[in-house]
């Protein structure tokens, strides 16, 4: 009978996740919705991800005013 060999168990890879600290969460208050978030991403050394799940989390907009997103679009008239 042949023996059987355990697997080698795989250790959970940690994540390389730094704690947010009230300077930081003062710069994305401070910048959301003034900035675009890929530029805010790289002020606070973060990802574009990290700083969307923290605004959403702070009930903070990202959207920029000169924005298009959700308006309506001026329909001209037909002429004839």
């Amino acid at each position: 009978m042949a023996k059987k060999t355990a697997r080698p168990v795989k250790k959970k890879a940690r994540r390389n996740v730094a704690p947010w600290t009230a300077a930081d969460e003062a710069k994305l208050r401070k910048f959301a919705g003034k900035m675009p978030t890929s530029k805010l991403a790289k002020l606070l050394g973060r990802s574009v991800a990290a700083i969307t799940f923290k605004a959403f989390a702070m009930r903070l907009s990202l959207r920029l005013p000169s924005s298009n997103r959700g308006r309506r679009l001026k329909v001209s008239k037909r002429r004839g």
